[in-house]
């Protein structure tokens, strides 16, 4: 039989969203009139203003009201040009029709640098009712906190030590890459041109027969070719998009051997396919296989532990990648002549291979001697 959750009391839940959004950079707000009658009240500064999180495990509408009127007053009197997030955070354990009513809560008065949002909290489910989401990491604490579990905060020095990460990390294999694609399509251009098919072929573009007969190393050479100035000029965007941010996450060396081990898997199974479907002239030639493999990497970069890099940001690195690879691959599917077995290939090694070099887990003594 399935387990039940375990609910979380209101002392328990109280203590643990504390703890995380403190341990988050957030500091306590004690003091004033207006801060009074809270049960925690913490203050957050983030970019552009100040996110301030106020707890209440009160479950009476009116005098809840009151208590949100007369400190989002004394915010505004005391910020009067400070842009003000504020979030209301109402844990419940009663009705459905209970928790509408609450989530209707906030100022009844405008003040045009107030920005509410309110959270009801369901300790019995464990769920947190936000239909306007403040920012991800301050959700997550609550979030966790409503289940029991420990929050994947980011603490300040953890943020530190990311920034010099970032900061000192550039990846000049990227651009070196782009620089061997872009001499490589000049040599074509002026040796009978990238759209000439013996050219490429003289070149090592990968051709099944030629690979037959003993010539492996194309299924390396192919995915620095490429056949047209558009071919060319999109693969070598996408390299630069994807590229400057995986080399500073997993290294030069490691972004290297991921890059070209993508190339080489997805020019196999395209070798593969070609193989058992008979094609054995066809020519191929694109560093997009190896391109994907890099998305792919970045798609695991969740899956992998770090100090140095958030666990928030590797969450979201991965989420905003897969649509991207998703519409990449479809748009490839409805071109003609797009080999999508070298991208779909690439992908997959790009990801097992992710694991095999995988991301930077701590920030290098380098980076901290000149912090």
């Amino acid at each position: 039989m399935p387990s039940v959750p375990e609910v979380v009391s209101e002392a328990a839940f109280l203590r643990r969203a504390g703890d995380a959004l403190l341990a988050s950079g957030a500091r306590p707000v004690s003091g004033p009139e207006w801060s009074k009658g809270w049960d925690s009240l913490l203050l957050h500064e983030v970019p552009g203003g100040l996110e301030i999180y106020a707890i209440g495990l009160s479950s009476d509408a009116a005098e809840l009201s009151s208590r949100i009127d007369r400190l989002t007053k004394g915010l505004v009197s005391a910020l009067p040009a400070v842009p003000l997030h504020l979030v209301l955070v109402l844990p419940r354990g009663g009705s459905a029709g209970e928790a509408r009513r609450l989530g209707r809560l906030g100022p009844t008065t405008y003040f045009p640098n107030v920005h509410p949002r309110t959270w009801v909290v369901d300790l019995e489910r464990g769920e947190v009712r936000a239909p306007r989401l403040g920012r991800a990491e301050g959700f997550a604490a609550i979030q966790s906190a409503a289940r029991g579990e420990a929050a994947p905060v980011t603490t300040p020095g953890q943020m530190h030590d990311f920034r010099l990460l970032m900061r000192d990390r550039q990846p000049l294999v990227t651009y070196a890459l782009i620089a061997v694609n872009v001499a490589v399509f000049v040599l074509l251009s002026v040796n009978g041109g990238p759209g000439n098919g013996p050219t490429l072929v003289t070149f090592g573009a990968l051709q099944p027969r030629l690979i037959l007969d003993g010539e492996w190393w194309r299924l390396l050479t192919a995915i620095f070719l490429h056949a047209s100035v558009p071919h060319i000029l999109f693969n070598m965007t996408s390299l630069f998009a994807v590229g400057t941010l995986a080399e500073r996450l997993y290294g030069s060396g490691r972004f290297l051997a991921i890059y070209l081990g993508a190339g080489l898997i997805g020019s196999a199974v395209s070798f593969g396919l070609a193989i058992q479907s008979g094609t054995l002239g066809d020519i191929g030639v694109g560093a997009s296989g190896a391109i994907f493999g890099v998305a792919g990497a970045l798609i695991t970069a969740r899956f992998h532990s770090s100090t140095v890099i958030p666990q928030r940001l590797r969450d979201r690195i991965s989420t905003s990648m897969i649509p991207l690879v998703v519409i990449s691959l479809v748009l490839a599917y409805l071109t003609p002549y797009v080999d999508n077995a070298a991208h779909i290939g690439g992908l997959l090694g790009g990801m097992l291979l992710s694991f095999a070099f995988p991301l930077t887990k701590t920030l290098p003594a380098t980076a901290r001697r000149w912090s």
